[in-house]
């Protein structure tokens, strides 16, 4: 697979997928910058620790991803820490529920910053350095929720669907520089934040997913690792779906 000696940078990888994502790329022997906002810093640094416990280099780089300035100045000491950068997970996210027809835009917006321009922020930043040096993985964690009609989910689904646009416009700019760009689209996945749903909600929804589970982080983690290691190389713009049935 050889992610053993990349450096790979997570956004919003404190907690949840991207700590799960974070650590399997460390047991690949990766170097990881980890990434999340200052209110998340004591788990990110707790992340942090359990990578180092892999025995794997690993630092905390906080940003918030919506604000170019801090992300522009993240990658810049990720590059003086660790040289390079090779892989990038556009991760962070957040969610607001609503109905269209009620919809507020100052939830539109908080999505919109976060789960699009992030990633736009963070790819822009990191991607002179990767044609420099030649080589790149950029992988994007889309959602079912972008591939279908989902009741409730107007500001999510809508940036994470824009985030396929980004990813499809990123493979093609950058296939003749080493660089490939992909994406992930999960379904559910048993993460704290699905799991503070009520438990009535909880099983409802499970009876809907054919395989009749949540996803576990590591079989996202995996599938992220596929397209971050040197043999996917031949792949870019895709689009991995990963929700059980749910979407056939």
């Amino acid at each position: 697979m050889k992610i053993k000696d990349r450096v790979t940078l997570i956004t919003g990888s404190g907690q949840g997928l991207g700590k799960a994502m974070a650590l399997a790329f460390a047991r690949e022997g990766g170097k990881m910058a980890i990434n999340d906002i200052a209110f998340n810093e004591a788990k990110a640094l707790q992340t942090v620790e359990e990578i180092r416990q892999l025995g794997v280099e690993a630092e905390f780089f906080v940003a918030d991803v919506s604000q170019e300035l801090e992300v522009n100045a993240m990658v810049a000491k990720v590059l003086e820490r660790f040289g390079r950068i090779d892989i990038l997970i556009n991760n962070a996210g957040i969610n607001r529920d609503g109905l269209l027809h009620k919809a507020e835009s100052k939830n539109w917006d908080a999505v919109v910053s976060v789960n699009l321009t992030g990633p736009f922020n963070a790819t822009k930043a990191v991607l002179p350095g990767m044609r420099q040096q030649g080589y790149g993985r950029i992988v994007n964690i889309s959602s079912l929720t972008a591939r279908m009609g989902i009741f409730g989910t107007g500001y999510y689904a809508t940036t994470k669907a824009g985030l396929i646009g980004l990813t499809k416009v990123t493979a093609a700019e950058n296939v003749t520089k080493g660089i490939t760009c992909n994406a992930l689209a999960p379904g559910y996945i048993k993460t704290d934040m699905m799991l503070k749903y009520p438990e009535d909600q909880l099983k409802a929804l499970i009876v809907k997913i054919p395989v009749g589970r949540l996803a576990e982080p590591e079989e996202i983690a995996d599938a992220a690792l596929f397209f971050a290691a040197d043999s996917s190389a031949y792949m870019t713009g895709a689009v991995l779906d990963i929700n059980g049935g749910f979407l056939i």
